[in-house]
């Protein structure tokens, strides 16, 4: 027990928390959102994983929060070098701690790219919606675009391809033939049939 506790102080103390022997004998609802995050994120690293998953690991915190955790687990990813699997609906917080992202529709992959490649040419009619419906800081908008339609019911998956009820390039084969992901020049791979070999 005595081990569990040193070890657990020195990882409260390696994501910054200065009081670490005082915050052990806290309880949940006594911490802030912010601290809580950390206190998972030193649950996660008590181990010495080679790989974290973090799902929406800045939702419901505040913007300086945000920041700080974001900053945490970059730090843990270049000093401990844990690789970081981060999933989020902010393409903000992809753009700046991503190498590499993975766009999801309807529990499948749509596209694949680096980061660079996939904010300045994203390719899958989605993507270009996702981030045409993002709010621009530098350019003054009256109202964002919406993506038309809705996500359809994982248990009523459409024939062909799953955005095509609400793209707007669709054709008639789109709704009867599932498009593969199909790799581009750049080595993007996209799972559209715009983006099939020859077209």
């Amino acid at each position: 027990k005595e081990e569990a506790e040193k070890k657990a102080i020195e990882v409260l103390k390696v994501i910054g928390i200065a009081r670490a022997e005082e915050i052990m004998k806290s309880y949940p609802h006594e911490l802030s959102g912010g601290m809580r995050q950390r206190i998972m994120i030193a649950m996660a690293i008590a181990a010495d994983p080679s790989l974290i998953i973090a799902d929406e690991p800045t939702t419901a915190l505040d913007v300086t929060i945000q920041a700080q955790i974001l900053q945490l687990l970059r730090s843990l990813r270049e000093r401990r070098g844990v690789s970081l699997i981060l999933i989020s609906h902010d393409l903000a917080v992809i753009c700046e701690n991503c190498d590499y992202v993975y766009v999801m529709y309807c529990g499948q992959i749509v596209e694949e790219a680096d980061v660079r490649t996939f904010f300045q040419s994203p390719k899958h009619p989605y993507t270009q919606a996702l981030i045409q419906a993002s709010p621009d800081p530098e350019k003054k908008i009256d109202q964002l675009m919406a993506i038309k339609g809705t996500v359809p019911s994982i248990e009523n998956i459409p024939e062909g391809c799953r955005f095509a009820e609400r793209c707007p390039h669709k054709t008639e084969r789109c709704t009867k033939v599932e498009p593969k992901l199909y790799e581009q020049n750049d080595g993007t791979k996209v799972k559209c049939f715009l983006f099939e070999e020859g077209r």
